[in-house]
């Protein structure tokens, strides 16, 4: 068999590997469970997300109020695949909080700290 073919096939074979790995972690990328956390003081009846350099807010993303010292652990959050994210938390007495470039990367979970009033 030639060499220059063999020496064809292994240097194809060793560029493509980062093309395959790539596609894998993007199939992988899907969808991303996040924690949230309220320890605010005031129950969240709604939460908004939004990917960090997009302007407009999901809709509400909670199917039930996240009592104070409450958490939501079964947030999924479809076509994940970035790293920083906005969040938005209205509350029952009317007000809001929001956490800006949230590295979920890092950790997937959002802390709601308390509000100073």
């Amino acid at each position: 068999m030639d060499t220059s073919f063999v020496n064809r096939i292994v240097i194809s074979t060793c560029l493509s590997l980062p093309l395959i790995s790539l596609t894998a972690l993007s199939a992988l990328a899907g969808t991303i469970n996040i924690e949230v956390i309220n320890n605010s003081g005031e129950a969240i009846r709604a939460l908004y997300i939004s990917p960090a350099n997009k302007e407009d807010w999901s809709s509400d993303q909670i199917s039930k109020t996240i009592p104070d010292f409450g958490r939501y652990d079964i947030l999924e959050w479809d076509d994940y695949d970035l790293c920083f994210f906005d969040f938005r938390a209205e509350y029952e007495d009317g007000t809001s909080t929001d956490l800006r470039d949230v590295d979920l990367c890092r950790k997937a979970s959002v802390i709601f700290k308390e509000i100073n009033r």
